[in-house]
């Protein structure tokens, strides 16, 4: 028995994009990779007193927004432009406070 995300066929057999097996679980959708984006930039602003880990999460939203924004691959419409802005937002915050907090704390080394 396998583990599938639709719960009406727990013998995987359909095969569809909503069977897809747990180790092959990504985002499909603009909106989920747009939502997914947010929820990295909003850890990367959360993180932003941990040495550089704060502006690498801030990197990675940013290249994740992008993708959801701009990518060929991915299916559905964009997702709204608030929702957009917000993750490009939060991610350019997350790098501006990681890198001012880095600023302040490197001196004192």
């Amino acid at each position: 028995m396998t583990l599938t995300a639709d719960r009406n066929n727990p013998e995987g057999t359909a095969g569809g994009p909503e069977d897809r097996r747990w180790w092959n679980r990504r985002a499909f959708d603009r909106r989920e990779n747009t939502d997914s984006a947010l929820m990295i930039g909003a850890l990367s602003i959360v993180c932003f007193w941990t040495p550089g880990f704060g502006v690498a999460l801030g990197i990675l939203a940013l290249g994740a927004a992008l993708w959801a924004d701009r990518s060929p691959i991915l299916s559905g419409p964009p997702a709204p432009r608030a929702d957009a802005f917000l993750a490009y937002g939060a991610g350019a915050l997350g790098i501006i406070l990681g890198i001012g907090f880095l600023t302040i704390v490197l001196p004192n080394w």
